[in-house]
């Protein structure tokens, strides 16, 4: 099978699944489960939409800094930008690498974690100085796993590392997205997933009639790479109130909740018109979140949330 016939095929899956899709009439867009009784965002009506300029045309992650300002990363250059958003620019950039695939940043104390799509961690310090240092870390993870996701859990002291790819290095959780833990006390990433979302579970709560289902299997069978086009993780948050998880889909365009036990407290459809290509989610200490779109032809941008108690 030639390179340009396999594209074609994978198109015309990709086509038949968002066909699936928009077929259904009166479309439910937010899924919340018995005991979750709703969803503490407009996220349909962002309070602020900040557009990047260039250099943050790929923003692939950002973090929480001070209470105007935000770290971010692109997936082309080993810099991370601070980005004042009450200015609405970028005030300082820190290179901390050569250039590379980053797609995670949290910043932890006075520490900045930056993770990269073959599962590398980088650890910077000295942000404030011209001369910043920054150590990488291996991890068990490759980039078949594609680590894009990067959060902070202040309840264990460890970063949370969502794997868009493969969950592991086998067939073990096939069917399943993995989210690890990496011990920041420890230095060292826990061999098994902290949290499993099962694929299955969310087609069922999202109510996928047999053509979805068809659609779906149809494009993993046509490009086993690409994997289930259900929910692909592309970032991953704690929220510092309900102490639930925030995992962001951009493949998939959901967003999906999870309480610290791991399990679906909600799901989220994200409207394309609204959500281009989300890479990345932060929360503020009093609950507000933010949500970065990659350009994908047009400017990026941070869309930026009050938090509905």
């Amino acid at each position: 099978m030639t390179k340009t016939f396999h594209t074609l095929i994978c198109l015309f899956a990709l086509v038949f699944f968002l066909e699936a899709c928009a077929q259904k009439k009166d479309q439910k867009m937010i899924y919340l489960s018995e005991n979750y009784e709703k969803f503490p965002y407009d996220i349909y009506e962002p309070d602020k939409k900040y557009e990047l300029k260039d250099h943050l045309r790929e923003i692939s992650a950002l973090s929480y800094f001070t209470e105007h300002s935000l770290l971010c990363v692109n997936d082309e250059k080993g810099i991370i930008y601070k980005f004042n958003h009450k200015k609405k620019e970028v005030t300082k950039k820190y290179e901390f690498d050569k250039p590379g695939d980053y797609e995670g940043i949290e910043m932890v104390d006075s520490l900045v974690y930056v993770l990269r799509s073959d599962g590398r961690i980088f650890k910077v310090d000295h942000l404030k100085d011209k001369n910043i240092h920054s150590v990488k870390r291996t991890t068990h993870l490759n980039a078949g796993n594609d680590t894009e996701g990067l959060g902070y859990d202040p309840s264990t002291n460890s970063l949370l590392i969502a794997c868009k790819g493969s969950p592991a290095h086998s067939n073990k959780y096939r069917g399943k997205r993995a989210i690890y833990e990496f011990s920041i006390d420890k230095n060292e990433l826990s061999k098994t997933p902290k949290y499993l979302i099962d694929q299955d579970q969310i087609r069922k709560i999202l109510e996928f009639d047999a053509y979805s289902r068809f659609s779906v299997r149809l494009m993993e069978n046509i490009n086993p790479s690409q994997g289930d086009i259900t929910f692909q993780p592309s970032a991953v948050a704690v929220h510092p109130i309900t102490r639930n998880l925030y995992v962001v889909g951009s493949v998939g365009k959901l967003l999906v909740v999870l309480n610290p036990k791991g399990e679906i407290k909600a799901i989220v459809k994200l409207k394309r018109k609204i959500f281009r290509q989300p890479e990345g989610i932060c929360f503020a200490p009093d609950g507000t979140m933010f949500i970065s779109n990659e350009g994908k032809g047009s400017k990026a941008n941070i869309l930026k949330y009050s938090f509905k108690r």
